[in-house]
C-alpha cells in the first residue's frame, strides 16, 4: 500500500474511511449505502453498519473500532443525527449518541484540531443540521455537481490545485530602454552599418538580434537572441499552441474577450504588467518549462481539461443517456415507470424536483445509485 506525508501522520493513498449516520428511515439508509457503495467501487475503503449482521464483539465494541481505525470519518448531517448527537432524542439512537461522544472528545483532546472528521449533507437545507462541534470545518453537499468529486478528491489523496515544487528564480534578460539609444561608436552595443544605399539603410548589432531597414520610412525588427526561447521553434510552438487551446475553450463560455483576459492574467502572474506578453520570447529557454507548466494547469481549469482529466482518471460520471437507461431498466426490475408516483414523491423528497428530468447529471448519478441500492435489497442480493 503507497503512503504519503500528510501533516506528519502517514496515511494511505486511499484513506480508509467510516461513515457515521442516523437511521431516520428507510430510504435514507437506502442512500447513504448508495454512497458508501460507490465509494467502495472508485477505490475508497468504505464501512457502514449495513455491511454487518451482527459483529461478533458487539455492536459497541464495533462503533469504537471503526471511529478509530478509520483515517477519515463522514459524519451525516441530518436533524435525526443533530437529535441524538446532542442528546436532545429520548428514544433509540444510541449508536449517534456513542459516536457523537467519541467525536466531540477527539476535537477537544486535540485543541480543536481536526483532520478526520467530516461532516456530510444530503442537499443544502441539511447544512443547519451540522453539529457544533463540526461547523468550524469544509463540509461536503454530495447532491451538488461539486460536492462528491471534492470528497472523492480529498479521500484520494487528490487536490485539484497542488502546490508545485519550489523552482529557481528566473533571470530575465535586461532590457534596454531604447534599442538603438548608443551611437555606432558604442563598445557595450558595438551596431555596426552593414550596408548602405540611396534609400536602404540596414543596421545590425554584433549579437545579430536587432535589424534596422529603411526604404522610405524605417522598420525595425528584432531578432531572438541564442539562447532564449523565441529562438527555439520548438519551445516557442509548444507555449503558443498551448494559449491557443486555452483561448479556444475559454472564448466558448465568455466570449470574444476571453483570449484578452486570458494574457492579461498571464501578465499579471508573471509581473509583466506593463510589457507586451511576447516578451517571453527574449527570456531564457530555461524560463519555458514554468510557462508550459502554468499554461498547462490553466487548461486542467477548463471544461475541456477536467473533462480529459476525469476520463485518465476513470471518474467521469456516466452520460445523461446512460443514467436514464438505466434507470428505466432499475424502474421496470419492480415494476415501477419513470412516470409513477412515488418515484415523482422520491425525487421530490431527496433532491426537491418534480421530474428526473429536473436533475443535474450527478444528482441523476445519485438517484440511479439509490435505485440500484432499492433493487438489490428487494431482489434479496
Amino acid at each position: 500500500m503507497k503512503f504519503r506525508e500528510n501533516g506528519g501522520r502517514k496515511l494511505p493513498k486511499e484513506a480508509k474511511t467510516f461513515i457515521s449516520y442516523s437511521h431516520d428511515s428507510f430510504d435514507h439508509k437506502r442512500l447513504v449505502l448508495g454512497l458508501a457503495n460507490q465509494l467502495r467501487a472508485q477505490g475508497v475503503d468504505c464501512v457502514i453498519d449495513q455491511y454487518e449482521e451482527s459483529p461478533v464483539e458487539g455492536w459497541l465494541k464495533w462503533m469504537e473500532t471503526g471511529l478509530s481505525n478509520s483515517d477519515c470519518v463522514l459524519v451525516v448531517c441530518t436533524k435525526g443525527y443533530l437529535d441524538k448527537f446532542v442528546r436532545e432524542y429520548k428514544g433509540g439512537g444510541k449508536g449517534v449518541k456513542w459516536e457523537g461522544a467519541i467525536i466531540t472528545q477527539e476535537i477537544y483532546d486535540n485543541e480543536g484540531k481536526n483532520r478526520r472528521f467530516i461532516p456530510i449533507v444530503f442537499g443544502s437545507e441539511n447544512l443547519k443540521y451540522i453539529p457544533r462541534v463540526l461547523k468550524p470545518y469544509t463540509y461536503y453537499d454530495v447532491l451538488e455537481d461539486s460536492g462528491y468529486e471534492k470528497l472523492y478528491r480529498r479521500l484520494t489523496r487528490q487536490p485539484s490545485v497542488r502546490k508545485p515544487p519550489l523552482g529557481k528564480v528566473i533571470q530575465f534578460p535586461r532590457i534596454p530602454k531604447s534599442p538603438l539609444h548608443k551611437p555606432d561608436n558604442s563598445d557595450q552595443r558595438a551596431i555596426k552599418q552593414v550596408a548602405k544605399g540611396k534609400n536602404i539603410t540596414q543596421v545590425a548589432t554584433t549579437g545579430g538580434n536587432i535589424l534596422v531597414r529603411s526604404s522610405g520610412a524605417p522598420r525595425i525588427s528584432v531578432f531572438p537572441a541564442p539562447g532564449t526561447i523565441g529562438a527555439n521553434p520548438l519551445l516557442k510552438t509548444a507555449i503558443q499552441e498551448r494559449f491557443n487551446k486555452i483561448g479556444e475553450e475559454r472564448e466558448k463560455r465568455f466570449g470574444k474577450l476571453a483570449y484578452g483576459v486570458m494574457y492579461k492574467n498571464f501578465k499579471t502572474d508573471f509581473q509583466i504588467k506593463k510589457l507586451p506578453w511576447t516578451t517571453i520570447w527574449e527570456w531564457p529557454e530555461a524560463a519555458a518549462e514554468t510557462i508550459i507548466g502554468y499554461l498547462d494547469k490553466k487548461f486542467d481549469n477548463t471544461i475541456a481539461g477536467r473533462i480529459a482529466k476525469a476520463i485518465d482518471k476513470g471518474t467521469l460520471i456516466p452520460s445523461k443517456g446512460h443514467l436514464f437507461a438505466r434507470e428505466k431498466e432499475l424502474l421496470a426490475q419492480v415494476e415501477l415507470e419513470i412516470s409513477s408516483p412515488v418515484v415523482k414523491e422520491a425525487l421530490k423528497k431527496y433532491f426537491g424536483v418534480p421530474s428526473h428530468t429536473k436533475l443535474s447529471r450527478l444528482k441523476h448519478w445519485l438517484w440511479v445509485l439509490y435505485l440500484d441500492g432499492v433493487v438489490r435489497e428487494m431482489i434479496g442480493e
